[in-house]
């Protein structure tokens, strides 16, 4: 029989051991000795026994934090409760049948920080200190009910638990550990010259897919659709453009006229559209308006002007056949992209749905966004046209809009090039183009006119008026030319017209003259070349607007003389 080892003293309460010293590694695969059970134990009933009467601190995670008395002494008393082979000792016996026994509120012995975990064969191994975790917001949950209980985490159940809804919210309240990375900024964007070598990979995969020509049978199809006053949207994957444009050429330019809108250019606005339909087709200006809509914006008023112009000739009454001059041929409006961020604006979309409205006025348009089709709501995918009896016509556009759209799968699978090719122009440069190389709007020319002296709207007018002297009867010269190297054929000379100035009065000096030409160039109201349509070079100054916007522009200045 092994002599028994000698007996040692009782340790304080303050230097037991650590209550965690037991390797939970090697107590789960059965390589721990009963030394390191025993010590455990001992531990365990030491702690609760003295727990309520402890001066050690505890922070905010339940950890001890140990006291300044603590110190390697008490690990080498760890180390000698052990003999040699493993048999526990008298003092770790004792521990076993202690009469402390633990808190029933706390079933789990508390961790200590800086504690060291003896390890067999080997020195103390220092323990970490554990670091402070946020606790997730469906463990605060738990934790909560389960206080509130009285019981442990292994405890039954009580009254209170734990619903599906408070699950839902608990989890709903964590924060989200998402990426701040995206492809987009991952990716490296492709230079001109590998796009274009892609594109050209795979154009012949696509042509083979869905060529233009495949869509020719159903040309009548939508023919039929438009006589029977329904407007066309298509969808569908890859570029529609070719396809739309193709149509156009060959169907709906021999039935009337043609406009075609880019909706995908960034600086494309309703006051382009409307400029562009009433400068191409000679929308007369005199055109009676309705009291309502004399007292509109420049926009609606223009709309109204286009909307009469297109009306059925039976329906306008004799005699005011001179107050409503109509249009031989019907419009047809190809649309590329309405869903553009400057087409879908609510007032470009109320003048779309006027136009739609009339009975010659058919709307051709395309789409790519998944969410188009929730800009139009129920009663203005459906409402008809407007309808008029033989002579019924009195002056007044009813108010009902629609668009009475039909939807039409289009797809390509062709690649956007051409609709991809404005994606450079941000704002600031689509702003510039308007303003200096573009000119100015109506809007902004009248703008303009009611903040300039006398003398300076008399020199205006006179321009304007040489101007709509040199228009030549063509209707391809009654445009909005922009500024350009070479002056359009109508532009003014400036030595002529700085002479009609002197003589009227309204600028004797040069440099009165040149300071009056000035502002107006600054704000882009005029602009001017060195060099003519002929190869001449001099100085010519023309006024950026289209014939209809000038003939507006002139009857706001009746007053003015010149």
């Amino acid at each position: 029989m092994a002599p028994r080892p000698a007996k040692r003293a009782r340790p304080s309460p303050s230097a037991s051991p650590d209550p965690l010293n037991l390797d939970e590694r090697d107590h789960e695969h059965g390589e721990s000795s009963a030394s390191h059970l025993v010590s455990f134990l001992t531990g365990y009933a030491d702690h609760h026994s003295s727990g309520s009467s402890s001066g050690d601190e505890e922070d905010a995670d339940g950890f001890d934090i140990p006291s300044e008395d603590e110190d390697e002494d008490d690990i080498e008393d760890d180390r000698d409760g052990d003999d040699v082979d493993g048999t526990p000792t008298k003092r770790a016996k004792t521990g076993l049948v202690g009469s402390s026994t633990p808190n029933n509120r706390k079933t789990t012995p508390r961790k200590r920080k800086g504690s060291q975990i003896p390890t067999k064969g080997r020195g103390t191994t220092p323990r970490k200190t554990p670091n402070k975790r946020k606790l997730d917001p469906l463990e605060i949950l738990e934790r909560n009910i389960l206080n509130q209980q009285g019981e442990g985490e292994d405890g039954p159940e009580g009254i209170i638990r734990i619903t599906k809804s408070d699950r839902y919210f608990a989890f709903a309240a964590r924060s989200s550990r998402t990426s701040g990375n995206s492809y987009s900024a991952l990716a490296k964007p492709l230079s001109q010259i590998q796009y274009d070598q892609y594109t050209a990979s795979s154009s012949t995969a696509r042509a083979a897919l869905c060529p233009p020509e495949k869509f020719q049978e159903r040309y009548d199809q939508w023919d039929l659709e438009l006589d029977q006053g329904f407007n066309l949207l298509f969808y569908g994957f890859g570029s529609k453009r070719t396809t739309i444009n193709r149509f156009a050429e060959r169907r709906l330019s021999k039935r009337g006229n043609v406009v075609v809108i880019n909706g995908y250019f960034p600086g494309l606005g309703i006051r382009d559209i409307l400029n562009s339909i009433e400068d191409n087709l000679s929308v007369p200006q005199g055109i009676k308006l309705s009291s309502s809509a004399s007292t509109s914006t420049t926009i609606e008023r223009s709309a109204n002007r286009i909307y009469s112009y297109f009306l059925p000739p039976e329906t306008i009454p004799s005699a005011r056949k001179k107050d409503y001059p109509t249009a031989k041929n019907d419009l047809y409006l190809i649309v590329h992209n309405l869903d553009s961020p400057s087409l879908r604006k609510p007032i470009t979309l109320s003048i779309f749905s006027l136009l739609a409205s009339s009975p010659r006025i058919h709307i051709i348009a395309t789409f790519d966004h998944l969410h188009t089709p929730l800009l139009f709501s129920p009663s203005l995918t459906n409402s008809p046209p407007h309808s008029y009896e033989p002579g019924g016509w009195d002056g007044n556009i009813p108010t009902s809009r629609g668009y009475n759209w039909i939807y039409h799968n289009l797809t390509t699978y062709a690649p956007y090039t051409t609709e991809l090719s404005y994606l450079k122009l941000s704002a600031s440069s689509a702003l510039s183009l308007s303003s200096s190389h573009s000119g100015i709007s109506e809007e902004g020319a009248l703008q303009i006119l009611k903040s300039v002296p006398p003398m300076a709207a008399r020199l205006l007018k006179l321009l304007l008026v040489k101007q709509l002297q040199n228009l030549p009867p063509d209707p391809a010269h009654h445009v909005a030319y922009p500024l350009n190297q070479i002056s359009p054929i109508f532009a003014v000379d400036n030595d002529i017209l700085q002479s009609l100035a002197k003589e009227k009065f309204i600028a004797r000096e040069e440099e009165r003259y040149d300071a009056l030409i000035g502002e107006y160039r600054d704000h882009g109201l005029v602009v001017e070349a060195a060099l003519d349509s002929e190869g001449r070079t001099g100085r010519w100054i023309w006024v950026p607007l289209g014939k209809a916007a000038i003939e507006r522009v002139l009857e706001t200045m009746k007053e003015v003389e010149v």
